[in-house]
This record gives C-alpha cells, structure tokens and sequence, in this order.
C-alpha cells in the first residue's frame, strides 16, 4: 500500500533519476554505464533483470503486448549480466511509445514496490531507521546500488556505515541521525569512485544524489513533512 512516505521518497528519486517530480513512465535510454538500456519509473535496466521483471508482469496483464518479443533476449541479458542492446531493434522506442498504457504502468508501479520498496523498508526495520528521511535514503540507495552482494551494492554500504559506527545500528543504541550521516557519507564515497568501473564516470556525476539528502538533514526535515523544498544540479523542485 502506498503511503505519503513513498509518495514522497518516489517523488525525491523522480527528480534524481529523471529532473522531475512527476514520475516518468516512458523514459528510455543507453547511458552507456555498463547496464544497457535504462528505463522507466525508478530507472529498470536491461543487464540487471528489474525491466525483464517489469515486462514479464505486463505479459502478464496484456500478454499480446508490442514488448512481449524481447522477453527471451531481456532473460539472456539477465542471466548473462550483459549489457548488450543490439538484441533490442526498436525496444526504446516501444517502451516510451507505452508510456499511457495503464497495465504499463502497474507492471512498473507494482515491480518498484516489491523489489525496491519493501526491501528498503526491511533493511530499515532491521538497522532501526524510523525517521521519514531514513526511509528515503534508503529507498533511492537500493534503487541506484541494487541489493547485489557487490561492493557498490546497497547492503555493502550498510555494512561499511556499521564499521564506521563501531559495529552498530541505531537498532543496537547508535544514534539514529548520526548513522544516517555516515551511511551518505559512505554512499557519497562509493558514487564519487566506485568499484565497478563500467560506472564509474556515470556514478561519480552522481554525487549531488546524496548532496541534496544531506540538505534535508541541514534544514531537519527527518519527517520530510510537505511541503518543501530540495535542489539538484542547480533546480529547485517543490516536493507536495
């Protein structure tokens, strides 16, 4: 169910992920970061299985569907963790062509939900984050790092913020807002050079991700009560 912490995390990763609060069905591009085609609401690639995931829920509400075709090659670039496109003639443009299609965006609503949001919000019930901004931070770090278990994964900065707080989550007595801060200034290192080369010089223009968050901190918006306002890369967006 959606709740106005989601309504406004998703609008604070809308701005990250596409320069707007409202959210961008329709949005398709290769951004030559070693992920293929990046598309969509919360940014599903073509290498890392959350845009085969969301076209295979599609198929399945509209199984004669225009995208339906590029599911076995979207499973090999999966399984493959390849960032191949030359299999996908004419997928981009499909993708923005459906972006009114009400069973389009339920497929995309629904995959961000349950791959990106309650696993968020499991890892934050069990470091302790209770704050609105906690939840946030978290949600937008699982949708730019994944959960993977690689380096530049989402619970391989959670591990480094526990090293860095003496081996404790707010669950475990460290304070809740200081953990946060270290958590983005652990996620800021990560994004400026990350270990994954292919994204490195994508990530690193990245970093004002975390820069903004830091700008809620300051102003202490942890209930990120509406409305307000953040900036990014140098625009101000009204969060309602």
């Amino acid at each position: 169910m959606k709740t106005p912490e989601f309504t406004v995390a998703e609008q604070l990763t809308s701005i990250f992920e596409n320069g707007t609060t409202e959210i961008q069905y329709g949005y398709c591009e290769n951004l030559g970061d070693g992920r293929g085609f990046t598309c969509g609401r919360a940014g599903f690639t073509t290498r890392d299985g959350d845009a085969y995931e969301v076209i295979q829920q599609y198929s399945r509400l509209v199984p004669d569907n225009p995208l339906a075709i590029f599911l076995p090659e979207l499973k090999r670039l999966y399984e493959q963790e390849s960032d191949e496109t030359s299999g996908l003639p004419g997928y981009g443009k499909i993708w923005k062509l459906l972006e009114n299609d009400k069973a389009f965006r339920a497929a995309q609503d629904n995959v961000v939900y349950e791959v990106y949001y309650c696993p968020a919000m499991k890892y934050a019930k069990k470091a302790g984050i209770t704050t609105a901004l906690g939840k946030a931070i978290f949600y937008d770090t699982i949708i730019q790092h994944g959960e993977g278990d690689d380096p530049d994964g989402f619970p391989a900065l959670i591990r480094r913020t526990i090293r860095k707080m003496g081996g404790k989550t707010p669950q475990a007595g460290a304070d809740e807002k200081k953990w946060i801060a270290t958590f983005l200034d652990v996620r800021r290192a990560d994004l400026a050079h990350s270990f994954d080369a292919d994204t490195r010089a994508e990530w690193a223009e990245s970093v004002g991700r975390v820069d903004t968050f830091k700008q809620l901190i300051k102003k202490g918006k942890w209930d990120l009560t509406v409305p307000f306002t953040v900036e990014w890369e140098g625009e101000k967006y009204h969060i309602f």
